[in-house]
């Protein structure tokens, strides 16, 4: 899926975060030392709030238009 920053998203499966909207603010490639698997971590501002969860946490609601 490929998020980038500007997209907006929809937080998967966090039920306290009552499925706000929120807007991708950082997109990181991560490793995991001990077992070296790569991944992808997203940071969304929702609300006031940032939240960082791996890319698959989030649904994507509206590509950011890049001509704007």
């Amino acid at each position: 899926m490929s998020l980038q920053i500007g997209d907006l998203v929809r937080v998967r499966g966090e039920d306290w975060l009552g499925k706000r909207l929120g807007i991708v603010t950082e997109v990181k490639q991560l490793v995991h030392d001990p077992s070296g698997e790569g991944y992808t971590a997203i940071t969304a501002l929702v609300g006031t709030q940032s939240f960082t969860f791996s890319e698959r946490d989030f649904e994507l609601v509206k590509r950011v238009d890049k001509n704007d």
